[in-house]
């Protein structure tokens, strides 16, 4: 039994949203990794996952309810959502597992302590722990995560999405060499706060490793393409939605988490102008998307 006064409380916040990991003071001092300093917060946490190091627990009566058939896979049982790791060879144990509660305000989180794993060291923010779980929390009519690069210009808020290849490292880039912050290069959260619609940056980047902390209200969506020459074409309502769900980080598992994540998607729509961005990587695109 772990001793009350040897817990340690380690908080994040990202995109507001407050995750507060809670284990013994040894295995914290020997085994966590260095996380970025923008999102640990000392500030209560609104989900609280409880770290153990030792056995993985056994896989019951679990249902499969999606498998990557890669890297992860996430079972239902009992009112709790399973998030179990997949090991990349068959021969392994799975490294790790998250077990959420009801409501996802709880959960554990559960790292094997093997031969294999001894010399790992433990990463909060590590895939596949970081993004399915916040896919999942977002779920809860809190927002959603796309595959966007978001700069924050004089705070204004410009949203670029795109998939791989279509220029999200390459506009971020541009925009930090024109002294504008970006928030994230390939992983932005959307909620909606206030009656608008904000952007928060992630610590999960792509190419360019400039990440920050803030939110803003978004002013432009632009889904990115690279062209000949700079050229823009609005979207409408029901061609915008579909780029949109097209370029996010879908609940495919979870069909309340979808109704959300659709309606979601129409009312950034209908808030936020849309467009379709075709430009030549060079300082001339910055001024184009400013006097759009």
């Amino acid at each position: 039994m772990v001793k009350r006064q040897r817990l340690k409380e380690f908080n994040v916040v990202i995109g507001e949203i407050g995750i507060s990991f809670i284990f013994d003071q040894g295995f914290f001092d020997n085994k966590i990794k260095h996380i970025k300093n923008e999102f640990i917060s000392q500030n209560k946490a609104e989900v609280r996952l409880n770290i153990h190091f030792g056995n993985i627990p056994e896989n019951g009566k679990r249902k499969k309810i999606f498998d990557t058939e890669s890297n992860w896979c996430l079972y239902y049982q009992d009112g709790k959502y399973i998030l179990q790791d997949r090991p990349f060879e068959s021969t392994l144990p799975p490294g790790r597992l998250v077990i959420l509660n009801p409501g996802f305000k709880s959960g554990d989180i559960y790292f094997i302590n093997d031969e294999f794993h001894q010399n790992f060291r433990f990463d909060p923010l590590d895939y596949p722990l970081d993004q399915v779980l916040m896919i999942m929390l977002l779920s809860r009519n809190k927002g959603a995560m796309f595959h966007a690069c978001g700069v924050d210009d004089s705070n204004c808020g410009y949203l670029f999405l795109g998939n791989s290849t279509h220029g999200k490292s390459t506009m971020a880039k541009l925009w930090s060499e024109n002294h504008s912050r970006v928030l994230n290069d390939d992983r932005i959260i959307v909620r909606e706060k206030a009656g608008e619609l904000w952007m928060y940056g992630t610590p999960w980047h792509g190419e360019f490793k400039e990440v920050s902390t803030k939110g803003l209200p978004i002013r432009k969506i632009f889904f990115l393409r690279h062209g000949r020459k700079n050229s823009v074409v609005s979207k409408e309502r029901a061609g915008a939605v579909s780029m949109l769900l097209t370029r996010c980080f879908p609940p495919l598992w979870d069909k309340q988490g979808m109704d959300y994540t659709l309606g979601l998607c129409h009312r950034i729509v209908s808030k936020i102008p849309c467009y379709e961005l075709s430009f030549v990587p060079g300082r001339q695109v910055l001024n184009f998307v400013r006097d759009i």
